[in-house]
């Protein structure tokens, strides 16, 4: 107790002394203790004489047997001007020496604690900047790959079923519509996986999950050699099973190697390390959206140039046949209408015809395009393709070759990084633990505010890869245009995600929310009132462009939302939001060849505002709680 506290001041000794001085300045006995005689300059000094050899006699005695206090060391400094010197030296002494101790011990409790968070614990084991830096780098690079297959894919299928054929001698209709029915199969499964996703990374980590869903999705993709309906529906069903933890994986592993990134600085102030992790967290979200636009990109330069190629190459050979054959028939035809039926019939690539029978038109004989368009109940039959065979089975070769690629980077270069161990008090397993905090996250009030504007994002990016795909770029520019449309929409949306992560950390978060509604909503009304022409391309472009902005506006605000109430619990939050993400695209999907377009937008700004609501409220809501939090510190 005295180490901590410090001894108490001689009093017994500063006693003697008073008493001293007070025997000579005022007598042994005064009838009146304010009357004070003055003392004599010769016997003031004999007293201080007498006292300060009295201290330079029991300096040294005193250093080794007192424990010294600041007190007792002031005190003592007031009598004799040499003891105010060797005391202050000595104090200065000792404080130097604590402080120098004290240091010492904090720097090693600081290694310790950080050595101790950084070992095998529930953070898992020890892992160099370096080697957390590369990882992150491998899965940006394999999401590159895998969205570049993907998202391409969806805009094409999606839209007008470019992978779907008839049975053969089978009565079961298969419409053009088919392929959004097969998305929506996709989408709801995933929906339902997501929940069952934390549980499934505890179990099996996240490169597991990793390699199984890259694995799935190139088995996906090569069940379109023969996109028969009995083939493909139970693979939509499968990948769409494994899309929910793959979804979830990849947000599990980029925040768990933030984390510890973040403990590799030591410890420090709880602010200061939060405020550093704040930061790690959206410079890794920052590289991960810009992996997936990069995708987006990327997959839509390959397949709208292997489109081109294949249909001009597909255009030149049906040539060759159609004058090959019309001059080797030229002496047998002895009617002309025979020959030209003969010659119709070779040209099984009809677009024009095409789209003229999966539109309506209207009395002018225009195809009714935009918000106008209405889905159609078009049978697909075999002498029509909405692409050519030889384009289809390119593209899909294509996308399973890029795939296994991403599953060769997963397998050899992508680390096995340990995750966050989930702890129950029953003492349960993690997975257990892990399904239960997903159970417990529906019942948060944070998150159910924050789970309209989720549904809204599956909305409105189905109504762009199947309606505007649909109703506006095929039915006006043509197939062979709409991944170029995309291409503008990735590169905006990939800027803008960017500029927004650093712009979140100096404007409010309901500022950007207030921009990014008013801007969605005058898009919307864009695609209410304008009638798409061919004449002017360029407006395709621009709406598409445009959206992407606002898809990434919505993107990061329920991204840092979430990263920012749940730092160490984001598996559950994660899991909830990409619940209602997907439910929102398997109800957009599934919508496709049932409403109108006009419905369709009117309900999708009704969507908007219900989602946005509630989600600026809370975001109101926690800024006010910051600011009482900063200024109680003050």
């Amino acid at each position: 107790m005295l180490s901590k506290m410090g001894s108490l001041p001689n009093l017994h000794e500063l006693g003697k002394a008073e008493a001293a001085i007070d025997h000579v300045k005022i007598g042994p006995a005064v009838s009146n203790p304010h009357q004070h005689s003055t003392l004599t300059q010769d016997e003031r000094n004999k007293i201080l004489h007498r006292h300060s050899t009295h201290c330079k006699a029991k300096y040294k005695e005193r250093t080794s047997k007192i424990i010294y206090d600041d007190f007792m060391l002031e005190q003592m400094a007031t009598y004799s001007p040499i003891c105010n010197r060797s005391t202050r030296n000595l104090t200065h002494t000792i404080r130097r020496r604590d402080s120098m101790n004290s240091s010492i011990g904090a720097n090693s409790v600081r290694r310790l604690i950080g050595v101790v968070r950084n070992t095998n614990s529930r953070l898992g084991p020890v892992y160099s900047r370096k080697v957390l830096i590369r990882n992150v780098i491998l899965i940006c690079v394999s999401h590159v790959l895998i969205t570049a297959t993907f998202l391409p894919f969806l805009a094409l299928q999606g839209s007008v079923s470019v992978w779907t054929q008839p049975i053969p001698n089978s009565a079961i209709p298969v419409t053009i519509n088919l392929g959004s029915i097969l998305l929506t199969i996709m989408h709801v499964a995933a929906a339902v996986s997501s929940i069952l996703a934390p549980s499934l990374i505890q179990k099996w980590t996240t490169n597991v999950i990793f390699v199984v869903a890259y694995s799935m999705l190139s088995l996906f993709h090569a069940a379109h050699f023969h996109p028969l309906p009995y083939i493909i529906i139970p693979v939509y069903l499968l990948y769409g099973l494994c899309l929910g933890p793959l979804s979830v994986a990849r947000v599990s592993f980029l925040m768990t190697i933030s984390t510890k990134l973040n403990y590799m600085y030591g410890e420090e102030d709880e602010e200061t390390k939060i405020i550093r992790r704040t930061c790690i967290i959206r410079r890794v979200a920052r590289g991960f959206q810009a992996a997936h636009d990069f995708g987006l990109i990327f997959g839509s330069i390959l397949t709208a140039a292997l489109i081109t190629i294949t249909i001009n190459l597909n255009t030149q050979t049906m040539q060759l046949q159609i004058a090959t054959n019309t001059t080797s028939n030229s002496t047998d035809c002895s009617d002309q209408s025979t020959c030209d039926a003969n010659t119709t019939s070779m040209n099984f690539y009809e677009y024009n015809s095409f789209l003229d029978d999966i539109f309506d038109v209207d009395e002018m004989g225009d195809r009714l395009c935009g918000a106008q368009a209405c889905p159609s109940s078009y049978q697909l039959r075999g002498e029509f393709k909405v692409l050519p065979e030889v384009t289809t089975v390119a593209l899909v070769g294509l996308y399973v070759g890029i795939c296994l690629v991403s599953i060769v980077i997963v397998v050899f270069f992508v680390d096995k990084i340990k995750l966050y161990v989930y702890q129950d008090p029953l003492e349960r397993s993690p997975g257990f633990a892990a399904f239960r905090g997903v159970k417990e996250s529906f019942k948060d009030s944070r998150l159910q505010m924050a789970a309209p504007l989720a549904f809204f994002i599956g909305l409105e990016q189905a109504f762009m890869y199947a309606d505007f795909s649909k109703s506006y770029v095929v039915c006006t520019l043509g197939i062979h245009r709409l991944n170029l449309v995309f291409l503008c929409m990735g590169l905006l949306q990939s800027i803008a995600a960017c500029t927004l992560s650093m712009l979140l950390r100096s404007i409010r978060r309901y500022y950007v929310i207030a921009v990014g509604f008013t801007f969605h909503a005058c898009l919307m009304m864009v695609q209410m009132l304008w009638k798409p022409i061919g004449d002017d391309p360029a407006l395709f472009y621009v709406i598409s462009a445009a959206w992407g902005v606002c898809n990434a506006v919505w993107e990061m605000m329920n991204f840092t939302l979430l990263t920012g109430l749940f730092p160490d619990n984001w598996e559950p939050a994660f899991a909830n939001s990409f619940f209602f993400r997907f439910l929102g695209l398997g109800i957009a999907f599934g919508s496709h060849g049932l409403i109108c377009n006009w419905l369709k937008l009117y309900f999708l700004g009704s969507a908007m505002l219900v989602a946005v609501v509630p989600f600026a409220w809370l975001e109101m809501r926690l800024e006010n709680m910051r600011r009482v939090k900063n200024v109680s510190r003050l």
